[in-house]
Order: structure tokens, then C-alpha cells, then sequence
């Protein structure tokens, strides 16, 4: 699968832990790119990452984390794991909304193609950042993944 310039970056800003976090999503499928970020419970990465870890159990599997709402919320967030067609092809979609008024406004639904294994390296990832150990972690569905214990350049 081509997963040329495709990427996720995660980052995560102490906010009353450790039962509360700041993540910050870097994404990008190559062709589209967004970032948001949002506070969420510490129990919700680990809730990513064991759904993913295990992704797809079946053919038509698929699985949603969410966050907030697109009409009173800080930010919406949605990550949704599922099977492209009927042999196990996989891709991962976000759907964001910054619910901020003109000029600030920011909106967009995308999806990134996936290998199953490398969704799975992703729930792992997740899972691990949830101890909370690092500040932030790179992922690609090419096999890239890596674990940073401070906040790295982007470019």
C-alpha cells in the first residue's frame, strides 16, 4: 500500500495528570493535513491503543474513538479504524472541527490507508503512551514508528 507521506504525530502536554492529558494530533495522509488538539482522560489512550492493537477482529470490523461534539466543544475529534473491502484492507479516517468562528474557523474529514500490522503497531504505541513516560510519538503506515521523551521539530 502507498503510504507515501502519510504520518501521525502525537504530542502530549501535562493537564491534571495523571488522570487528565493535552494531545495534540499531527496528521497527515499525504495529500491532506490537519492538527488539532483537545484534553481527554488519560484512560482514552489506552482505550485507542487496545482497540487498535487488535484491529480488525473481522471482515467489516471497525472501531471509533470520539471526542467532544461539532456544536459545543472545544474541539471534535473522531478516529475511526475500518476495513476497506472484503480482504482485510484497512484505512484510518479523522474527522475534525476546531468550532471556531470565521477566521479561525477549521474543519476536515480525510483517511489514510493502513495495513492491519501497522494499525496494530499503532494501538501499541498508544498503549505505551499512555503510562505516560513520553511526550510525544511518529507513526506511519509504511513501518515508521518511534517514541520521543521530548518534543521533537516538526517539519
Amino acid at each position: 500500500m502507498n503510504g507515501n507521506g502519510a504520518k501521525i504525530i502525537v504530542r502530549r502536554y501535562e493537564y491534571e495528570e495523571p488522570q487528565n492529558t493535552q494531545l495534540e494530533f499531527i496528521i497527515s495522509n499525504g495529500q491532506f493535513s490537519s492538527t488539532v488538539d483537545f484534553y481527554c482522560e488519560v484512560k482514552d489512550i489506552k482505550e485507542i491503543g487496545k482497540a487498535l492493537i487488535s484491529f480488525p477482529t473481522r471482515i467489516d470490523d471497525e472501531y471509533c474513538y470520539s471526542y467532544g461534539s461539532k456544536d459545543n466543544y472545544y474541539r471534535f475529534f473522531l478516529i475511526r479504524a475500518y476495513t476497506t473491502d472484503g480482504v482485510g484492507h484497512c484505512a484510518i479516517q479523522f474527522k475534525i472541527n476546531l468550532n471556531e468562528e470565521e477566521p479561525l474557523e477549521g474543519e476536515s474529514l480525510f483517511s489514510l490507508r493502513a495495513e492491519a500490522a501497522a494499525i496494530n503497531k499503532l494501538g501499541k504505541l498508544f498503549i505505551e503512551f499512555s503510562k505516560l513516560e513520553h511526550k510525544e510519538f511518529h507513526w506511519s503506515p509504511n513501518d515508521h514508528s518511534e517514541l520521543f521523551e521530548t518534543h521533537q521539530k516538526v517539519h
